[in-house]
């Protein structure tokens, strides 16, 4: 992502003099001054700002002023004490260092609206009040680099607070609308600072990373819905979504995209932690297998791991629980599905044409994974569990055939030493549990995999071989006898056997795309 730039080509930095001191929370207005008049002047007095906090500009390495601050309101409070001390960074990661606590402290404050922004620019500088006003609208509504989050709470309030910046400067605001906030919901609101600052900067690091588990796990209790934005250029552009439908992670980057979501309103199928946790483990060590056997955008498929990992693990318990008392999954079911609640995800990279002789090679890749869990029956002593996961990866790309030297396609024959690959797989995993007047009928998996792999070698243009590597797997399990014969129940240690059985179930069901791992599983032993 660019960099925001200087107004000069000079280093530029903060003096000590030119930092106003961070004033205590308790003596900060409920709401901001009054808009002064913009200056480009250093004088504290022309600014109407308190001796102890002057006027911020911007000063060459021999201290000459290359182009003042031109700020937005007074500077007399802790927001605009941080913003100004942030000035002196040269990215955007240290230009928005603390904003994002600091905007939802506004909360506990009182405050209902505030909005301040800096301009840095020579343009600003050397403009007048209407260059200002455009200006200053510009990076409030339209910065390069933008960072937005939304709350609502239960009671149907909504908080917005949104940081810009750019070449210009840096902008924020905050605002309560649609109601007003109860103690109960600033206290919400103003524990989520530090989690709003870890997300803010790990997207504006180098390379950007998501760090969104501990903004997902917001307070319930007053908070409804939360809505996560950010647009760093032409870079990455993201969306985090929370609300009693769904939870949702989505991403753009200039190599493809990329989104991951949690069905909410599905059946609380979520199981312990450990469960989670090698769920999760799995899936990522098999979304790592697909980008190399696809060759995918390392850096796309890193947010898309983190997207996948976070969500999950923040997804202790079901958002919002939907199913009738009647009819549901009880511990042990749970203790034999994957421990994941329902999911979709996908990552599709751009598609590129590298060989201007043959148009009809496409480089692409593209991955979807999923489950769904469906509960069915005329009650809970006659029900029926179906947990269904799969995926699939299509891929194709261009490889040199010296590994030591790049491809470089072009339109002559010297360049046509190459292979091209085409990447097919599917993978599958079923698990159904049945009863019959409260007694397990069927506990039942189903697991497939195959990859399909084709490579056309060409020299100097010419087709010299093509080979087709066809591999699959298929087993079928039914571990409801092992259930159902009660050796658990004479045992000292039944229940910790049952409990070891059950885990191994769940371990053998997760979704499996190498088809040699899966006809491993076939082999495999369940003992209690």
């Amino acid at each position: 992502m660019s960099p925001l730039t200087s107004v000069s080509s000079a280093p530029a930095y903060l003096p000590a003099a030119a930092v106003a001191p961070a004033a205590s929370a308790a003596s900060t207005a409920s709401t901001p001054s009054s808009p002064s008049t913009s200056s480009t002047t250093s004088s504290a007095a022309a600014l109407g700002v308190r001796p102890s906090a002057p006027a911020l500009s911007l000063y060459s390495a021999d201290g000459r002023l290359t182009a003042p601050a031109v700020w937005e309101q007074r500077q007399d409070d802790p927001l605009s004490a941080r913003l100004a001390r942030n000035l002196a960074a040269s990215d955007t990661a240290g230009r928005w260092s603390g904003l994002g606590k600091a905007l939802l402290d506004q909360a506990s404050v009182g405050s209902s609206v505030y909005s301040q922004s800096v301009l840095l620019s020579a343009t600003a500088a050397q403009g007048d009040d209407g260059v200002h006003a455009i200006l200053r609208d510009q990076l409030h509504r339209f910065a390069s680099q933008r960072i937005a989050l939304t709350l609502t709470t239960n009671a149907g309030a909504r908080i917005d607070v949104q940081l810009g910046a750019n070449a210009e400067g840096v902008a924020v605001d905050f605002k309560v609308s649609q109601g007003s906030l109860s103690d109960e919901d600033r206290a919400a609101v103003t524990a989520l600072g530090e989690a709003f600052d870890q997300a803010i900067q790990g997207l504006a690091g180098r390379p950007p990373t998501l760090a969104l588990d501990k903004l997902m796990q917001f307070d319930t209790h007053q908070l409804a819905a939360l809505d996560f934005t950010a647009t760093l250029g032409d870079d990455l552009s993201l969306q985090l979504q929370i609300d009693g439908s769904q939870r949702s992670v989505t991403a753009h980057t200039a190599a493809g995209a990329m989104k991951v979501g949690l069905d909410a309103t599905a059946a609380p199928v979520t199981g312990s932690a450990q469960q989670r946790q090698r769920a999760i483990a799995s899936y990522l060590e098999q979304f790592d297998a697909a980008a190399r056997r696809g060759q995918g955008d390392a850096g796309l498929m890193a947010l898309f791991k983190d997207a996948f990992a976070q969500l999950h693990a923040s997804a202790t318990a079901p958002v919002q629980d939907h199913t009738p008392a009647l009819l549901a999954a009880d511990a042990t079911d749970r203790g034999m599905l994957s421990g994941l609640g329902d999911f979709s995800a996908s990552i599709t990279g751009n598609s590129t044409w590298p060989n201007p002789l043959r148009r009809d090679e496409v480089d692409g890749f593209d991955y979807q994974v999923s489950q769904r869990t469906s509960l069915s029956g005329a009650g809970q002593a006659d029900r029926s569990i179906v947990q269904q996961a799969q995926s699939r990866l299509k891929a194709s790309y261009h490889q040199s055939l010296q590994p030591d030297l790049p491809l470089q396609l072009d339109s002559t024959r010297q360049s046509q030493n190459y292979t091209y690959h085409q990447i097919d797989d599917r993978a599958d995993s079923q698990l159904e549990i049945g009863y019959r007047h409260g007694f397990m009928t069927q506990a039942r998996l189903r697991q497939s995999a195959s990859q399909d792999s084709r490579v056309s070698k060409y020299v100097l243009g010419e087709l010299v071989s093509q080979t087709h590597t066809p591999l699959q797997a298929q087993i079928v399990r039914d571990f409801a006898a092992q259930l159902q014969d009660g050796k658990e129940a004479r045992a000292a240690d039944g229940a910790y056997r049952r409990s070891r059985l059950l885990d191994g179930i769940s371990e053998l069901g997760l979704l499996q795309s190498d088809p040699q791992r899966v006809r491993a599983h076939g082999a495999q032993w369940l003992t209690e």
